[in-house]
């Protein structure tokens, strides 16, 4: 895959079509991160994340208001039986709030599983909630869920992001346990399968949504894209912060 992106082609905000660097994942961070071990002799780049791909015009809009978006394309595979799957990570706690940074997403194109997990105090799931979106749909990541992005189809998942643009987020706690307290495996009768990750000693049944069911700080819908939301009203997004 030509790892330099389009713009315009992937994402219809009006952005200006420019080529963008991104950072390349490749398979070898997902070691000890997948149900069963991989071999260690292929890495190839697994998914590509394009950081501040702001239109010009826009910079200090976003720069202002210390926001960042981001677009994130993550081609099918099939890793193990697994469907591919960013590392995760969880968001730092913001000083004297008791709250971590919160994010949101948009599916741009493709479909998308979002694997949101609470932990407590010892590391040990709380709450799992799987999210399915698909093309125009935007997430939400509330604080103190970590979280992690799976493709569970056969084209291509592109995702864009809206973040807080100073922080560095933490991928430790999900490092110690070898991933998440749950793994998503492809099943081609009901679309995947979930099994659990026994590096936890508490099972927490995932909670499956879709997302136009899940909450929202602000009103959204697929007429609207985050990007142009944000450039419209960006103090709306004052949450992220």
């Amino acid at each position: 895959m030509n790892v330099a992106l389009n713009t315009r082609k992937i994402n219809n905000t009006g952005l200006a079509a420019r080529l963008v660097k991104p950072d390349i994942c490749r398979l070898m961070a997902l070691q000890n991160l997948t149900y069963l071990p991989f071999p260690s002799y292929d890495n190839p780049p697994i998914y590509f994340i394009y950081r501040g791909v702001e239109e010009r015009e826009h910079k200090e809009i976003f720069r202002a208001h210390n926001i960042r978006y981001d677009i994130t394309v993550i081609p099918p595979k099939v890793v193990m039986g697994e469907y591919i799957k960013t590392v995760g990570h969880f968001h730092p706690v913001k000083a004297n709030t008791g709250l971590s940074y919160s994010e949101y997403y948009e599916v741009l194109d493709g479909q998308a599983l979002y694997l949101l997990q609470k932990n407590d105090q010892e590391g040990e799931a709380e709450e799992v909630i799987l999210i399915e979106a698909k093309k125009g749909d935007k997430v939400y990541i509330p604080p103190n869920y970590g979280h992690i992005t799976i493709n569970p189809g056969k084209r291509t998942l592109v995702m864009a992001n809206l973040v807080e643009a100073a922080f560095k987020s933490d991928y430790e706690p999900i490092k110690r346990k070898k991933g998440a307290a749950v793994y998503c495996f492809r099943d081609d009768f009901s679309g995947y399968a979930i099994v659990p990750n026994n590096n936890y000693t508490r099972q927490v049944e995932p909670k499956r949504v879709k997302a136009a069911e899940w909450p929202s700080p602000i009103p959204v819908s697929k007429k609207n894209s985050l990007y142009d939301l944000f450039v419209d009203n960006p103090r709306a997004f004052v949450f992220l912060k």
